[in-house]
């Protein structure tokens, strides 16, 4: 197929659903996913359609943070088996820090299965969750919350964080980009994650396919600065891509 009548369906598709992802584009044209991203990049420029987290919509608009609780219910297979994954690199002993979000809430709950565990989090429902283990001893920073995530940020937050320091770090995040590093949707967020990073020595990021190739508001790190990339899926040639820069990732067996 042709790129100008690739282009012609991708718009076409855009118009009937409103809203398309990029998977559904990739199955629907039969070309990979990073070709449609590239094809999505070139329509937003010419100013046919407009790029979303993930896919495309008809309607101009700034990603919109949601809720935790909004966000707990996607894709939770995928992010249960990037938890698993992750859960291999935790050992009886380790000292860890886990970031905010439903993939490392996802973690959390796994956490039981070993012992001897200390624990730091600036999110306040994944310290309840931790703390319902009776298992580990655990430590929420202070800080401001933010309602949306649960999240405690802010300069205390951030101050007592370095005041820390651990073995491990497993943080989630809203994009990840070969050039564009690694961002999220709030920039208070993206700072607490840069300190967690800097606080420990090896730094492990949990993300979902939707994240990958995906570039959001705060750029926090680049991906040199992390140790290695879990997820549940990637696209061959983005996965090639990324390891000819030297990134280890791991990639969660159904």
């Amino acid at each position: 197929m042709l790129a100008a009548e690739r282009h012609s369906r991708i718009l076409e598709q855009v118009e009937q659903q409103k809203t398309m992802t990029v998977a559904q584009l990739s199955k629907l044209l039969d070309v990979s996913e990073v070709t449609i991203r590239k094809d999505l990049i070139k329509l937003e420029n010419e100013g046919l359609l407009s790029r979303t987290h993930g896919g495309a919509t008809t309607t101009r608009f700034l990603p919109v943070e949601r809720s935790f609780t909004e966000k707990q219910g996607e894709r939770m297979e995928e992010k249960e088996r990037i938890a698993r994954q992750a859960l291999i690199y935790v050992e009886p002993g380790d000292t860890l820090i886990l970031g905010a979000g439903s993939t490392t809430m996802a973690l959390a709950r796994l956490l039981r299965q070993v012992t001897g565990l200390t624990i730091v989090t600036n999110a306040v429902n994944i310290a309840m969750e931790l703390h319902s283990h009776e298992l580990h001893n655990m430590i929420l920073i202070g800080g401001e919350m933010r309602a949306k995530s649960y999240a405690v940020v802010g300069p205390i937050a951030e101050e007592n964080l370095r005041k820390l320091s651990v073995y491990k770090c497993f943080i989630g995040t809203d994009g990840v980009h070969l050039h564009e590093g690694i961002s999220t949707l709030s920039v208070q967020e993206g700072s607490v994650n840069r300190v967690m990073m800097e606080r420990a020595r090896k730094v492990y990021l949990l993300a979902d396919h939707s994240k990958l190739g995906e570039v959001q508001f705060s750029r926090f790190a680049e991906l040199a600065e992390v140790d290695r990339i879990i997820t549940d899926s990637f696209d061959s040639e983005m996965l090639e891509a990324f390891l000819d820069q030297g990134i280890q990732v791991d990639v969660a067996q159904k």
